[in-house]
């Protein structure tokens, strides 16, 4: 099992739906107000949800 820098992907979620938000997708707010609240897991999961390659985020291998 990897290690997933967790900041690093909520950072990433954040600007990913806060961009699609204010290009016309409005109901991108609720899921930025739920990524400040979610841990580790559910973040992951919710980056898979969307497609994105957590892969990106992998800390720590060599």
């Amino acid at each position: 099992m990897a290690t997933i820098d967790v900041d690093k992907l909520r950072d990433y979620l954040r600007d990913y739906c806060g961009t699609a938000m204010f290009n016309g997708f409005p109901a991108a707010f609720l899921d930025v107000v739920d990524i400040d609240s979610m841990d580790g897991v559910e973040l992951c999961r919710k980056a898979e949800d969307m497609g994105i390659d957590l892969n990106r985020f992998v800390v720590g291998e060599s």
